[in-house]
């Protein structure tokens, strides 16, 4: 009597585990589908925003969209949606061009039940201006809710948040200056449009241009580079003249000349 009990303990374990195993396995393959399925649609969609083409774009958002940017704000419908992407990246395609790309190894992608996924991750914004080389303008984060509709694949909310400037100057290594050459920089420049004025803050030097204010590191003891824009900043010290001079360069451009007063 006590074998036979064991042995009905034993089978309904094993059965229990075989159940177990065999749902986790269904579970993960079903995931593993719907990753498959909501990267396919995704890659399909985000071509028709690098190509411009509305039409892809259209079939892939729903008649009530809600698209919230945490600089632009909330736009509802897929109307508006569509104009205002019409308006601002369409209509300058020859001279003006804005490519999103993922960024590899971010996303992640969600099941809802009985609904659709979440699909979250972090992407990068490149502009090309006047046929000019092509630049990386800024990143941000990204969930987009996607819905299973009539066997329809369709976005229903869209979140852009967390936007900034990519880091720049990346190919530059900072060193760390004495206090003494720090100090001869700091003062007031000027120059044909306004100052520019220096000063010290954490060992480093901090530029103040109009409503512009940057923190810059040496990468010499005359050059220094922002690592929030595409700026570089050297320090010209001439004998023969008294002042100190700053030359500003911008993606390796020089846009302004200043000489400290």
């Amino acid at each position: 009597m006590i074998k036979t009990k064991k042995t009905t303990v034993f089978l309904f374990i094993t059965l229990m585990l075989s159940v177990t195993i065999s749902n986790s396995q269904n579970q993960n393959n079903s995931k593993k589908d719907l990753e498959a399925i909501i990267t396919y649609h995704d890659s399909i969609f985000w071509e028709g925003f690098n190509t411009c083409n509305l039409s892809i774009l259209k079939d892939y958002i729903s008649d009530d969209l809600e698209f919230y940017h945490d600089k632009n704000g909330l736009t509802v419908g897929a109307e508006i949606f569509l104009k205002v992407t019409d308006k601002n990246l369409c209509t300058s395609k020859g001279q003006w061009r804005l490519r999103r790309e993922v960024v590899t190894g971010s996303v992640k992608i969600y099941p809802i039940n009985n609904y659709g996924a979440i699909m979250s991750g972090e992407h990068q914004f490149f502009i090309t201006e006047n046929n000019k080389p092509e630049y990386l303008d800024g990143i941000s984060k990204f969930t987009n809710i996607w819905q299973l509709k009539e066997n329809k694949w369709k976005m229903t909310r869209v979140l852009s948040y967390d936007h900034k400037a990519p880091p720049q100057n990346t190919d530059k290594k900072e060193i760390l200056l004495p206090d003494k050459i720090l100090n001869s920089y700091i003062g007031e420049y000027s120059t044909h449009t306004g100052t520019i004025s220096v000063s010290i803050e954490d060992k480093t030097l901090k530029i103040k241009a109009g409503e512009m204010i940057i923190s810059v590191y040496a990468q010499s003891e005359s050059s220094f580079y922002s690592k929030e824009k595409p700026l570089t900043f050297e320090f010209v010290k001439n004998d023969s003249e008294p002042n100190i001079k700053m030359i500003v360069r911008e993606k390796g451009n020089i846009v302004e000349k200043a000489i400290k007063n």
